[in-house]
């Protein structure tokens, strides 16, 4: 079973945030969540809240968070804040804010037993004809 969680509108720049991403595709949600509390950046600090956010959806979904891992993880570009600064001779110059959203699917190692016995029915409709 997928589960995605989303944190819209971060203030940080996209391009800073990625490089703290690269390692935890593949992971367990609790390793991902050990690692990401570790690292010296700001972009962990909202990567760690998302995970955090991901495992009680999954318990929510009753799976287990010890056998939930980061299926994919990504961080796309959101929309930019645009603001002015006075310049000399009465121009102005423009500053671009820029900020960033992220997505994180996490899929259950084990499955489930809807999924079980969708496989089961498929087989057993090939077995009869």
């Amino acid at each position: 079973m997928e589960i995605t969680v989303k944190n819209r509108n971060i203030k940080i720049s996209p391009r800073k945030m990625r490089p703290v991403l690269f390692g935890l595709r593949g992971m367990t949600a609790a390793e991902a969540l050990v690692t990401t509390k570790f690292i010296n950046k700001k972009g962990a600090y909202f990567i760690h809240n998302l995970i955090k956010s991901a495992i009680a959806a999954a318990k929510e979904n009753y799976l287990e968070s010890d056998k939930v891992f980061v299926k994919a993880i990504a961080c796309n570009e959101g929309p930019r804040i645009r603001r002015f600064i006075p310049w000399s001779k009465g121009q102005a110059r423009r500053i671009t804010k820029k900020l960033a959203h992220l997505v994180l699917t996490i899929e259950s190692a084990e499955k489930d037993k809807k999924e079980i016995a969708k496989e089961d029915n498929k087989a057993n409709e090939r077995g009869s004809k």
